[in-house]
């Protein structure tokens, strides 16, 4: 019984003195307001861009302009010999986008706000 009690004691010393939160007391550095924050005056706040996209087809169709996981972000008719300009949206994190007609598949870069593409 003795050694029952004693293990019993030891367990629960274990147990409490390992179940300390490390605490740290450093400076508190979290700003209270928007006028205490730092920001780099390049950072603008956006969270989307817009892109113009001219589209042209040698056909008529139907064009989904969509993310690489297939979001679908746009689509549009398509008449041959007339281009088709969109104001696309989409988020600053997207550097690329799939463009799908009538079975081609096409991949563009973001890498400036005008973009053209001619269908076969």
């Amino acid at each position: 019984m003795k050694k029952i009690a004693f293990i019993f004691v030891i367990a629960l010393t274990m147990i409490f003195t390992s179940c300390k939160k490390d605490r740290f007391d450093g400076p508190d550095t979290t700003p209270e307001n928007m006028e205490q924050l730092t920001v780099p005056t390049s950072f603008d706040w956006k969270t989307t861009k817009d892109i113009q996209l001219t589209l042209t087809a040698n056909a008529s169709g139907i064009v989904e302009v969509t993310n690489s996981q297939g979001v679908v972000y746009q689509k549009a008719f398509l008449t041959p010999g007339q281009p088709y300009a969109m104001k696309l949206t989409v988020p600053t994190y997207e550097k690329s986008v799939k463009l799908k007609f009538m079975g081609q598949e096409a991949s563009l870069e973001l890498g400036t706000a005008s973009l053209n593409y001619a269908f076969n």
